[in-house]
């Protein structure tokens, strides 16, 4: 992935692997259908990622494990990032594809996946199956090609007054800045609606957003600063400290571009700390989850291990 697209993919995940986020994001756009037979309680992030080492170039997933109500079986609901600024018409077949591939190698019986394409990209995106990707096919052929729905989440689609409307106000303003994230102009005029908005959330997740609206957008801050209360102010200036500090002898905007570089592989390494020393996951799974390399982790690791 290039810079650009891992800033993207570096929030989305900070958002989504959140369990309450993710909690409220499926609650909100999952079908109806799935959603009310969903125990949302028993949601379970899991290690386990779908993609292939082609498909980690362009995207990535997090997957995760609900129950149903009534005690049934799990399912897997995988929240598909795709981050390309065009559609790609083969992103869910190749998905879905490796998604069962990587389960049939595992030699246990199938689980559900509930793929969920969660698009922010520029170019509009159609939704297709498999069969409509053949051209001028008989209808009595189709029964040859593969069948499957997915749940397509396009931001681009939502007008902001619909995205404005969700009860989780944090993943409101996230939402609004990955749907304009193209848009600087945009992001600027808006930012102090979107602070706002996101001093709801959990404080790790403030600094998050506070770094992606300063890496996407053409803020003013004084003028910023001055129309916010002084809580969600210091909040700011403590964040944009951290990792600004040393560029702002060169100018503010080239300040923020070098703190926000330092700032991502920070959060890439707070992040692999926190899975080293909370769950029993293998170096490769670590590593998948946290879309870094095995060396990095490594290296996390054995930093870890001088502290204690």
């Amino acid at each position: 992935m290039n810079s650009d697209t891992s800033i993207h993919d570096n929030f989305i995940r900070s958002i989504l692997a959140n369990k309450k986020m993710a909690r409220d994001y499926s609650k909100n756009y999952l079908p109806p259908f799935i959603s009310r037979q969903l125990n949302f309680t028993t949601l379970t992030q899991l290690s386990d990622t779908y993609l292939s080492e082609e498909l980690k170039k362009t995207m990535s997933d997090i997957v995760y494990s609900c129950h149903r109500k009534g005690g049934k079986s799990a399912i897997k609901v995988s929240l598909l990032i795709e981050h390309k600024s065009y559609p790609d018409k083969y992103t869910i077949s190749s998905y879905i594809f490796s998604a069962l591939q990587k389960q049939a190698a595992n030699k246990k019986p199938l689980n559900l996946i509930i793929p969920v394409l969660l698009y922010h990209g520029k170019g509009k995106w159609q939704y297709r199956r498999l069969s409509d990707l053949f051209d001028n096919i008989e209808e009595d052929w189709k029964q040859y090609i593969p069948g499957f729905e997915y749940v397509y989440n396009n931001l681009g689609a939502l007008t902001d007054v619909e995205v404005e409307r969700l009860n989780n106000k944090f993943l409101a303003a996230s939402f609004l800045a990955l749907k304009h994230g193209f848009e600087k102009e945009w992001l600027g005029h808006h930012a102090v609606q979107l602070l706002m908005l996101a001093s709801q959330g959990p404080k790790e997740l403030q600094k998050g957003f506070i770094i992606y609206l300063y890496s996407r957008g053409r803020l003013k801050e004084e003028k910023i600063l001055n129309s916010l209360p002084e809580q969600i102010k210091r909040t700011i200036m403590s964040t944009l400290d951290i990792y600004i500090e040393k560029g702002r002898k060169k100018g503010m905007e080239e300040g923020i571009e070098k703190g926000i570089e330092k700032g991502v592989a920070q959060k890439s390494n707070e992040f692999v700390e926190n899975l080293l020393s909370n769950t029993s996951f293998e170096i490769d799974k670590i590593a998948a989850l946290a879309n870094v390399s095995e060396t990095f982790v490594k290296k996390v690791r054995t930093t870890l291990n001088k502290k204690k």
